[in-house]
C-alpha cells in the first residue's frame, strides 16, 4: 500500500528577513506534504491524477518500505487505482500526516512526519498502514515539489 507548515529596528528587520522568508517557506513545505496526503483521498472522487502528481517533481525517486519507485509508479499506482474505481469498487483511502518537522535552506527543504494510510472499503477498515517518512524537497518556481521520500512501515515489536 503505497500505495500524505511554512522587526524592532531597520537592522533588525534586515537581520530578520531571511528568517521570516523561512518561515513562510516552511508553512509552504508543510501545505505541499500535507496537500499531497489529502490528494490521495480525494482522488476518488476527482480521478485527476494531475492532483497528485502535481506535488511531484519530474524526477521524483523514493524509496517505501525497501523498495524503490518513481514518479512512473505513482502514475501506475493511480491508473490501477483509478481502473478499479470504474469497475464500481467502494475502495478509498484516507491518509493522514503528524509530527511534520521541516527545515528550509535555500531552495532545498526537507520534512520528516509520521504517516498512517488506511484502505477502506464498503466503509470498513480493509488494510492501515503507518509509519515514519522523510521527503526532501526541491523550490520549481513557486512551488514545492517532492524530489524524494523514503517512508518506513513501524515495527512490530513481537
Amino acid at each position: 500500500m503505497k500505495s500524505l507548515s511554512v522587526c524592532v529596528a531597520l537592522i533588525g528587520c534586515l537581520a530578520a528577513a531571511p528568517q521570516a522568508w523561512a518561515g513562510s517557506e516552511e508553512e509552504a513545505v508543510e501545505q505541499t506534504i500535507s496537500a499531497a496526503a489529502k490528494s490521495v483521498a480525494t482522488f476518488s472522487e476527482s480521478k485527476d491524477r494531475q492532483s497528485v502528481l502535481k506535488f511531484y517533481a519530474a524526477d521524483y525517486r523514493g524509496i517505501q518500505d525497501g523498495e524503490t519507485e518513481g514518479r512512473e509508479s505513482i502514475e501506475r499506482w493511480l491508473s490501477d487505482y483509478e481502473a478499479e474505481l470504474g469497475k464500481g469498487s467502494t475502495l478509498r483511502f484516507i491518509s493522514a500526516v503528524s509530527d511534520l518537522r521541516v527545515q528550509v535552506t535555500g531552495p532545498t527543504a526537507w520534512a520528516t512526519y509520521d504517516y498512517v494510510f488506511q484502505a477502506i472499503r464498503k466503509g470498513e477498515l480493509e488494510a492501515q498502514d503507518s509509519g515514519k517518512c522523510t521527503s526532501l524537497l526541491r523550490k520549481e518556481a513557486s512551488s514545492w515539489l517532492i524530489l524524494h521520500e523514503h517512508c518506513s512501515r513501524a515495527r512490530s515489536h513481537e
